[in-house]
């Protein structure tokens, strides 16, 4: 049995392909408008994605699923499952949750998700801390700056925070992060945008945080503060770490 980790599909939702630049679901018609108004500086909001572009990213994010998780595997979903209102809106997390063969689907609440579609889920959460081969994993929706006991965060005891909502944006542009010290936040966005609409195995994940954890422990002993993302140092001339 095998966990992973996404956020952020947004079955249904055609305008998300539009600001996400999901083109590898669009048929060559949308693709082909989509770029041309890009190019052009056009206005996006003009553009309405077809039924046959949607179809595809739902039809496409659930085969991405099902080539790496396992019926018996586990998987977590950091929030915005599928995206719509009124009467249609329980059908369509149903459809989509029902294309998925993972039996253990945990979810936890975005800002698109309504809590009529907790039944599809084993469990539910607002916010999560669990502990997975030896890694703490703080699991909310939202990027968060700090997290419970984040500053005991090293290489060999990871403490980690995944979270979803801003689709890609810290991994397509560093700069845009509005964190200080950003290289030593142990935190990666789990978003199906920023990993080629794939989940996220705990491996990958700690690939990736390697060395923003051996960067954190570099900045405590730099600046002889046990908790640098609150300021917070030792009265004594040493640090323990």
């Amino acid at each position: 049995m095998a966990t992973y980790f996404c956020s952020d599909p947004h079955a249904f939702h055609g305008n998300i392909m539009k600001y996400c630049r999901r083109l590898a679901f669009m048929t060559p018609a949308d693709r082909a408008a989509f770029l041309a108004l890009e190019a052009g500086g056009g206005d996006l909001r003009s553009l309405r994605i077809s039924d046959e572009s949607v179809d595809t990213m739902n039809r496409g994010l659930a085969a991405n699923i099902n080539a790496r998780v396992g019926p018996n595997d586990v998987l977590w979903c950091l929030g915005d499952w599928v995206f719509g209102t009124g009467k249609d809106y329980v059908p369509k997390a149903r459809w989509f949750r029902d294309q998925i063969a993972c039996r253990t689907i945990f979810l936890v609440w975005g800002n698109h998700d309504d809590r009529k579609i907790r039944d599809l889920f084993t469990a539910t959460y607002d916010q999560v801390e669990i502990r997975l081969e030896g890694v703490k994993l703080t699991l909310n929706h939202y990027p968060m700056l700090t997290w419970n006991g984040q500053h005991h965060g090293s290489v060999a005891a990871p403490n980690i925070h995944l979270y979803g909502h801003v689709h890609g944006l810290y991994q397509s542009d560093p700069a845009a992060c509005p964190v200080k010290d950003a290289g030593a936040w142990a935190a990666l966005d789990v978003g199906f945008d920023g990993h080629g609409f794939q989940v996220w195995s705990l491996d990958e994940i700690l690939e990736r945080l390697r060395p923003r954890l051996a960067a954190l422990e570099a900045l405590k002993q730099e600046r002889q503060q046990f908790d640098p993302f609150r300021g917070r140092g030792h009265r004594a001339g040493t640090i323990a770490l």
